[in-house]
């Protein structure tokens, strides 16, 4: 591992994702993956929290684009609290999510400088919320908000989310959402389907469902799309039944509420079993229609416009 010293007293790039363990197994894959995608000049040596918190907000305040990634090797989870509360002392701690790789000694940060992280993730979490609670036997009580909780596979790896929720069934400090929502920009899409894969791949059946809303801002249109794990293969094709992290619902509406839809559908559903773990005969999902979509995405872009 060859590393270099900034001028600005920063140890930096360039650092091999793989750096101190084998690289690519199991649930680093997507880790390990988004890792590649960052470049070199963004890749630094863990130097403490309070360096870590300089980095990041010299990167918030360059103002050089609305989503920013950040690597940084020689860090794992049980650095967070300390990370924590100096995010905490340069007020950016709301704008910055983590992924934890202990088994690489390796952290990535997104770094959102944009008011569409915390304003759009909210508000569909609220719609939703509206659905579940029109469900005869269902109130607003009926699931639980989870935040950017920091969720852990116990000393392997850890991550935070933008906006989980869950059964309100699911009690104790190590539970985890069933419904994961995360808010993000389509410059950094790749890296987006892969947060989706390591919620589904990493949480055990835990979370079943992955909403991504990706916002596209010239010409300005936000995207929304719904992941789950879809067995591919079958016994009648010789291979064994294999789940794999897919893309099963796409929909971009633009400024005009034009909607557009790859996958055919022009609503927005998430199972019923998706979100809640209890057995029910023909279960109702939350279904969002064409006009609410329309209306939902027409009043976020009233809110983000300069």
């Amino acid at each position: 591992m060859s590393l270099l010293n900034n001028p600005d007293g920063f140890v930096h790039g360039p650092i091999s994702p793989g750096a101190g363990a084998s690289a690519g197994g199991g649930g680093a894959t997507q880790f390990v993956m988004q890792a590649a995608l960052i470049p070199n000049k963004s890749k630094f040596e863990y130097q403490g929290a309070r360096k870590l918190a300089t980095i990041v907000e010299k990167t918030f305040d360059s103002g050089l684009a609305d989503e920013n990634f950040l690597y940084f090797h020689g860090v794992t989870d049980g650095d967070f609290d300390a990370i924590e509360r100096e995010l905490r002392r340069v007020q950016l701690r709301t704008a910055v999510r983590l992924t934890f790789e202990n088994t690489l000694n390796a952290a990535i940060l997104r770094i959102s400088s944009g008011p569409e992280h915390g304003r759009i993730g909210m508000s569909l979490y609220l719609e939703i919320l509206v659905k579940i609670s029109s469900i005869p036997g269902h109130s607003f009580q009926s699931v639980e908000g989870f935040g950017a909780t920091l969720l852990q596979d116990p000393g392997v790896r850890s991550k935070q989310g933008d906006r989980g929720f869950g059964p309100a069934t699911r009690v104790g400090r190590n539970a985890w959402p069933s419904v994961m929502i995360q808010v993000g920009y389509s410059a950094g899409e790749e890296f987006f389907h892969l947060d989706a894969a390591w919620w589904l791949i990493n949480s055990a059946d835990r979370i079943r469902c992955v909403i991504l809303v990706c916002v596209a801002k010239d010409p300005l249109a936000l995207g929304i799309e719904c992941w789950s794990l879809v067995e591919s293969g079958s016994p009648e094709s010789g291979h064994n039944p294999r789940r794999a992290p897919t893309c099963v619902q796409k929909i971009t509406i633009d400024t005009e509420g034009n909607l557009e839809s790859t996958m055919g559908s022009t609503e927005l559903r998430i199972p019923y079993d998706a979100i809640f773990d209890e057995v029910q005969e023909n279960p109702p999902d939350i279904v969002f229609s064409f006009d609410d979509l329309k209306e939902f995405t027409l009043r976020r872009f009233r809110m983000i416009q300069p």
